[in-house]
């Protein structure tokens, strides 16, 4: 879920002298994790990323850590990914394609950020253009591409059981993910592909109506 807000920030640990207590964001970011039963709240600031907690008994997020880290004014992708072995999430800012030896199965590297102060790790493969990146479930990402979504896991492989690549006849301007299908919305309208067979879920197609998406909400499950 994608949130645009102002964040008032209450320290729980002691963070950078030089990091305001309120600050404007470009953006704020939150995912639950299913595995600690914990939401977080990520905001992109002007100096780097602040990680908040959701605190039930204040019904209220605070601030847990402060990452240093230079990062654009507007990040085309910027998605919170949760993983078993990770109590904190993970930051993924882009995705590039892995040079694979021939008659392997294609694989793409995620650019991430890493919340728990491991170093970045660099990639010298060819960067993918890419609208969104999506965590469907524990293991299973989708990444959409200008008229295509491909189905990964966390490490980047094809994911089993479901289709590999999603070819939809529009240039995708949303995705919204439900739970056997994908919808991919378009200015005219939207598709819906199942991700187990790719065949066609449902379909509207009105040129004279503007389609768009105010908003999704969802959880890693």
């Amino acid at each position: 879920m994608e949130v645009y807000c102002t964040v008032s920030m209450t320290k729980m640990t002691s963070l950078s002298p030089f990091l305001s207590v309120s600050l404007l964001p470009y953006q704020c970011f939150s995912v639950h994790n299913p595995y600690t039963d914990s939401t977080f709240l990520c905001a992109v600031v002007p100096t780097g990323l602040v990680l908040l907690l959701w605190y039930e008994p204040l019904q209220k997020f605070m601030q847990l850590k402060y990452i240093a880290v230079s990062l654009p004014e507007t990040l085309p992708i910027f998605e919170l990914l949760v993983l078993e072995t990770d109590e904190l999430p993970q930051v993924c800012v882009g995705v590039s394609r892995l040079q694979t030896p021939v008659k392997t199965c294609e694989r793409v590297h995620f650019d991430i950020i890493h919340l728990n102060d491991t170093p970045r790790a660099q990639s010298d493969s060819r960067s993918m253009k890419v609208m969104q990146v999506t965590q469907l479930d524990r293991d299973t990402v989708l990444i959409g591409l200008e008229n295509t979504v491909n189905i990964v896991n966390l490490d980047g492989s094809p994911s089993k059981g479901m289709t590999s690549t999603l070819t939809f006849d529009f240039s995708i301007e949303t995705l919204v993910c439900l739970q056997d299908s994908v919808l991919a919305f378009w200015k005219h309208g939207l598709k819906g592909r199942s991700l187990h067979s790719d065949e066609v879920t449902q379909e509207i197609t009105d040129e004279s109506r503007i389609f768009r998406v105010l908003g999704t909400s969802r959880h890693v499950s």
